[in-house]
């Protein structure tokens, strides 16, 4: 015990460090991202979305009604911007961002552009982006006054974690000074492609710009000014998706533009001002020739202004994700990869194995799951790497060290014993010494009728192969059942439950046995004649009681049997299965452990050959949930026939017997009548049947 411990903590702490090394060469960092995306598709919750913020695409549909009914192609004149924007103003929006760089002056003229500027000035609620980028500034480019006016001068953010950016492309300088605010756009994706996380500030030329999300929101919350917000370690807020883009309002932008003209003509307008009654309004593309279109977890192709909403949301109502430090993610690696490498070393039983496996490849799963409900994103695969790892690596050391005494047992014997019992051997060689325990058990004899004369009239080949189709069959079900095979003697099959491994429904397991045992001979039955010119039909004894069940024979030869009244009594009920022309017998005490699962009959009162006292008989039918109302009425018919027996009534007896026309205890029965009714019982008769024969 004390060497597997040391031995699964050493393979604990190698994986550990192996982790550690993969871990910080960024390994895991493609995986651990989509473990991510698979997080937030499984929990996230639309309905935590905000209902304040809603979308207006510029979408295909939206270009093509223009295009058809105008002629107007893309761009479209600013002019179109500026109605949408006094659209907003009317409804009584909070805020409008135009996720649009109007960077270049309108091809319809300056006329066009001061419409759009006139009307951003009078609303004093539109808001435009920037775009910052890392590549260098051309040389001859010169920072405009309007741009240096939406500088921030103080952020809640240490300035060595904002990220520095050497070139920007801005709005004409009138839009700039009609704006309300201007927000950086400019946001990178992962490595795979895919965009988790945004930068709130930037720092250009020693002056600090905000992001559009954080601009619209600083303007929102002017009362509650944002002061603290989680960041990565290269200065990004991860963005909480609670769903696809979807999970906001989306309105076409020439459904808005179309209820602005509506509105001034005088009519009801298409889209009612009240949706957008105190809403953050975002305007952006989703048109596909706009090439504004990313990949999000949610969707490969997700509008870039769904993405600005999401991290809008999220700073809006605080609702982050937090990123735990790296120190915290190894200390739980460690955890987990010694746990794993120590107790798969010190765990024998494979069921142990099986269960503890299962729970400690969920556990970083678990964590990681449960974290995210608190908000944190704690890395899943690094963990989840070290625990296989540990756990592989621990089997394959076990299977080395410790495996070679127990492939020896089990090799040796595979042939004469259940697996239960090997198992039970391997973990505890003890048990190859000699002797025995007593419990209680439920003991399984079965007999083919008439063995002797087929295995005359078959050649020895026939009859090995004969024995072992039919023995094959029969075993396997005994073995499905959880029963110890005790041996074979020629035809007979001898087995029991309840040892070496507990079973408290053990007379069930017994009973299903003896049932499926000759359902299955039935099926095969006529495959047997066609094969080898026989039919085979078996009668099984079963009865529960103590016994000694353990090794029994010589130091150096012995067989792990069962022995006692129990098992001899079971052994006589399948000789008696004969003089009742009935497959299976049970005793009275099997037949009280599954009255309640199984349905049977009371057979007889026996005195077997040995015993003094008299034994109650019974033969078990089928499951209760399985049996026929045909069978069960059969079965009522035979007791209240049985009833009258032992009364005497020996004429309502033998008119219930014979309405049972195929059932042999019951010609039995009519036999006996007939020799009772010509030589009646004494007066103390007490309706006991003595066998004469094993």
């Amino acid at each position: 015990m004390l060497s597997a411990l040391k031995r699964g903590f050493l393979i604990g702490g190698i994986i550990f460090v192996v982790t550690s090394i993969l871990y910080l060469l960024g390994v895991f960092k493609t995986w651990e991202w989509k473990t991510w995306d698979w997080r937030l598709q499984l929990f996230a919750k639309p309905s935590h979305a905000g209902g304040d913020i809603v979308l207006v695409l510029i979408d295909q549909k939206s270009l093509d009604v223009y295009a058809d009914e105008q002629g107007l192609s893309w761009p479209w004149p600013r002019e179109m911007y500026a109605y949408l924007l006094e659209y907003c103003h009317r409804a009584g929006a909070r805020a409008v961002g135009f996720d649009l760089i109007f960077s270049e002056t309108s091809s319809w003229g300056e006329s066009d552009d001061q419409v759009f500027a006139q009307t951003m000035q009078k609303t004093g609620m539109a808001f435009l982006p920037v775009f910052f980028s890392s590549q260098p500034q051309s040389p001859d480019f010169m920072v405009s006054p309007a741009l240096t006016e939406h500088s921030v001068d103080q952020v809640p953010f240490d300035r060595r974690n904002l990220i520095s950016m050497q070139s920007v492309t801005v709005p004409l300088d009138v839009y700039m000074f009609s704006a309300r605010g201007l927000g950086n756009v400019n946001f990178s994706p992962d490595e795979d492609s895919i965009y988790r996380r945004l930068p709130l500030i930037i720092d250009y030329q020693n002056m600090l710009f905000p992001s559009f999300p954080w601009e619209i929101v600083s303007y929102i919350r002017k009362d509650e000014p944002i002061t603290a917000v989680p960041l990565d370690q290269d200065g990004n807020m991860v963005i909480n998706y609670h769903g696809p883009t979807n999970v906001y309002t989306l309105y076409s932008a020439a459904a808005v533009i179309n209820s602005f003209a509506q509105l001034e003509a005088g009519q009801q307008p298409q889209i009612p001002l009240s949706d957008f009654k105190d809403k953050i309004v975002l305007v952006g593309g989703s048109a596909p020739g706009l090439l504004d279109l990313r990949p999000t977890p949610f969707s490969p192709v997700a509008p870039g202004v769904g993405i600005q909403a999401a991290a809008i949301d999220n700073l809006l109502r605080e609702d982050f994700i937090r990123i735990p430090g790296v120190g915290l993610l190894l200390l739980f690696t460690a955890f987990v990869s010694i746990l794993a490498g120590i107790l798969t070393s010190i765990l024998s039983k494979v069921i142990h194995i099986i269960f503890f496996a299962t729970g400690i490849f969920l556990f970083p799963a678990a964590v990681a799951c449960g974290a995210y409900f608190l908000g944190y994103w704690f890395e899943f695969v690094a963990p989840e790497f070290a625990v296989l790892f540990a756990f592989t690596s621990a089997v394959v050391v076990n299977y080395t060290v410790e495996g070679k005494k127990k492939r020896f047992i089990k090799n040796v014997f595979q042939f004469y014993l259940s697996p239960h019992v090997i198992e039970h051997i391997i973990d505890d060689p003890s048990k190859l010494r000699l002797g025995g325990e007593r419990k209680e058990i439920s003991s399984f004899f079965s007999d083919l009728a008439g063995f002797t004369s087929i295995s005359e009239s078959l050649s020895p080949e026939d009859l090995v192969h004969l024995l072992n189709a039919y023995l094959s069959e029969m075993t396997d079900i005994i073995l499905e059942t959880g029963g110890t095979l005790d041996k074979y003697e020629g035809d007979a099959i001898i087995a029991f439950w309840n040892a070496p491994v507990d079973q408290p429904d053990h007379a069930i397991r017994a009973a299903r046995a003896a049932v499926e045992c000759q359902k299955r001979l039935a099926e095969i039955r006529e495959a047997i004649k066609t094969k080898f010119g026989h039919e085979l039909y078996m009668r099984i004894g079963i009865n529960s009681g103590q016994a000694v069940v353990g090794n029994m024979g010589a130091e150096n030869r012995f067989d792990y049997t069962a022995m006692g009244d129990t098992v001899n009594l079971a052994s006589r009920l399948e000789g008696a299965c004969k003089q009742y022309d009935i497959p299976i017998l049970m005793g009275e005490t099997t037949y009280q452990h599954i009255k309640d699962v199984f349905a049977a009959r009371e057979i007889d009162l026996i005195r077997v050959i040995g015993k003094k006292k008299p034994v109650h008989v019974y033969e078990p039918i089928g499951e209760l949930d399985k049996i026929s109302a045909d069978k069960l009425e059969a079965i009522q018919i035979f007791h209240e026939g049985l009833t009258a027996y032992r009364k005497c009534d020996w004429g309502s007896a033998l008119e219930l017997f014979k309405r049972l026309e195929d059932d042999g205890a019951a010609k039995i029965y009519i036999k006996r009548i007939d020799m009772l009714m010509k030589e009646p019982p004494p007066s103390d008769w007490a309706g006991v049947f003595d066998l004469k024969s094993k």
